[in-house]
């Protein structure tokens, strides 16, 4: 949780020794680390960039532009012999067609071996290493949501809320509502209650007061932690043809969006890695046209590019969504509202700066009651 992720930046901070570290969470690479080793899904080379995350993806920016940069030089190079090469092919044919001389057709000879010349020149460059193919981008998954019914203003309602069991009180009397267009990231420490909170939403859980109730006309989507609503007899094509009324060929080229090309549609969920699985959760989300989502930890299983492509379709969606997200770097660049639970309750705060001095207020007013109850007892 992110408690424990930034005391352990803290611990590595003073550490003295040297550290490998492999991670996807984008912050805790800022703050921990002084060198990014990338191994590069494309070339399968590990290169290595000086500084931290935000360094590293400046560095990789400035690359592709190069990249690109050279790619059009060399296609304006490739464009330039072409163009010769036709202009010169086209003169000899119409000096031939123009004269029965020698003379004048020795001349238009000669220009097409010039242009037969100049086309084993361009094909030596297209078949040489130093021809540059054109440049990949390797942050793929594109996440584009489909067309979405409307939804009411007050999307979901948590009304006089608790929850528990046995001893244990999570959470107690809540009032909280999510609004329409909200994007709101649930946190606190692991085993306060969050996925709990969300099973409630779903209707999985019966809470021990109050309710979690959905504004009218709300259509929800679940993205549970372990993908429990992919059937692993089924595969990636089957499960979108199941949720939306889509042809073969739109099957295909949805997933194709989500990286499933060609037969990988057709491979069993259950032969599936766990950073595919996510990806095709996430595409029955889209194809099934919900305006509320409710995700649970969805980024887990993937990388960086596929985080930072996901984050770029969330950014695109029109309707509500409420997520368990650890990630500091997403909840700083997608959340509207964070709603944090700790101190038996869950609190509402505009950012992560403003939760962490809300959870360290209410720990002290804690600590104060705590104390002053003793007092009261005579147990100092």
């Amino acid at each position: 949780d992110i408690e424990a992720l930034e005391w352990l930046e803290g611990f590595l901070a003073e550490y003295q020794g040297a550290i490998l570290i492999v991670s996807h969470d984008r912050t805790f690479l800022d703050r921990t680390v002084t060198t990014i080793l990338e191994l590069d899904p494309l070339t399968h080379a590990v290169n290595a960039y000086p500084g931290d995350y935000t360094a590293y993806v400046q560095a990789k920016e400035r690359e592709y532009e190069r990249l690109w940069t050279d790619y059009k030089d060399q296609q304006d190079r490739v464009a330039q012999y072409r163009r010769a090469i036709t202009g010169l092919e086209g003169y000899a044919r119409g000096i031939e067609r123009g004269t029965i001389n020698f003379a004048p057709r020795k001349i238009a000879k000669g220009i097409a071996r010039n242009a037969v010349v100049q086309k084993r020149r361009l094909e030596r460059m297209i078949d040489s290493e130093e021809f540059l193919e054109k440049p990949k981008q390797t942050w793929q998954l594109k996440f584009d949501m489909v067309d979405m019914p409307p939804s009411s203003q007050d999307v979901l309602i948590l009304d006089e809320l608790s929850m528990g069991f046995g001893d244990q009180l999570l959470f107690q009397d809540v009032h909280l509502t999510l609004h329409a267009g909200e994007r709101i990231v649930l946190t606190g420490p692991n085993g306060s209650g969050k996925t709990t909170l969300l099973r409630i939403v779903m209707g999985q859980v019966e809470p021990l007061e109050g309710q979690a109730r959905l504004g009218p006309s709300v259509r929800v989507g679940y993205y549970a932690q372990e993908q429990e609503g992919l059937d692993e007899d089924w595969d990636a094509f089957t499960a979108i043809q199941r949720v939306a009324p889509m042809g073969d060929t739109e099957v295909r080229s949805f997933l194709h969006y989500f990286l499933f090309s060609g037969d990988d549609v057709f491979v069993p969920i259950g032969a599936l890695s766990l950073g595919e699985r996510a990806r095709l959760a996430l595409a029955k989300l889209v194809a099934a046209g919900c305006n509320l989502l409710i995700l649970d930890e969805p980024i887990n299983h993937l990388d960086i590019p596929s985080r930072e492509q996901f984050e770029q379709g969330l950014s695109r969606f029109e309707g509500s969504i409420l997520a368990v997200v650890h990630d500091r770097y997403f909840i700083e660049r997608f959340a509207t509202r964070l709603w944090a639970i700790h101190d038996g309750n869950i609190h509402s705060y505009v950012d992560l700066e403003d939760m962490r001095r809300g959870v360290k207020r209410e720990t002290s007013n804690v600590k104060r009651q705590t104390s002053d109850s003793r007092s009261e007892t005579g147990d100092v």
